[in-house]
């Protein structure tokens, strides 16, 4: 197994991390978001959105893991009250089994943790069921999906809630 490096994400990280999102949507999200989307309009839409995020971020973190051969994947939570709300976790493209993502997931839970985080959650986009099952087996719950709109577009959503957050950060292996 490749050595894996954790570090907080800064600035310089913004367009590193803007292009493994979208290579990372255009993977998972194919068939289930517009292909003009996910082709043409997602690159620049994640480079303003990562640029504007580092310029003024959000209370939460941004954690990058790292490996000989560049960034392999990113969390980024926010804490939301005593919520860590799990706005982003993405591999790059072909990285996903091999344990980066439960390790992303429980680092970063267990930053906001630290900073007063009790329970968590997160949404993905109806029908993504690789995400789905993953979610399932780290002990996250199923809500009801809801109808949104992202980047001009319909989705349907589907909340993914943890009441201890203590337990998904047991769950990763990332300890308490």
């Amino acid at each position: 197994m490749a050595t894996v490096r954790f570090r907080v994400a800064e600035a310089e990280d913004a367009v590193a991390v803007a292009a493994l999102l979208t290579a990372s949507w255009q993977e998972s999200y194919a068939g289930l978001l517009p292909a003009p989307l996910l082709r043409d309009r997602l690159p620049a839409l994640h480079a303003a959105m990562w640029r504007d995020h580092f310029a003024a971020p959000r209370p939460g973190i941004v954690l990058l893991a790292e490996g000989e051969d560049g960034l392999r994947g990113f969390c980024a939570a926010w804490l939301e009250g005593t919520e860590a709300y799990v706005d982003n976790l993405h591999l790059r493209p072909g990285l996903r089994g091999g344990g980066t993502g439960p390790q992303l997931l429980g680092r970063a839970v267990a930053a906001l943790m630290a900073r007063g985080a009790t329970r968590a959650a997160l949404t993905i986009i109806e029908g993504n069921d690789g995400a789905l099952r993953f979610y399932h087996r780290l002990g996250g719950m199923a809500g009801q999906p809801y109808d949104a709109e992202l980047h001009g577009e319909r989705v349907r959503y589907r909340p993914i809630t943890w009441a201890r957050a203590d337990e998904l950060v047991r769950a990763c292996g990332a300890g308490g």
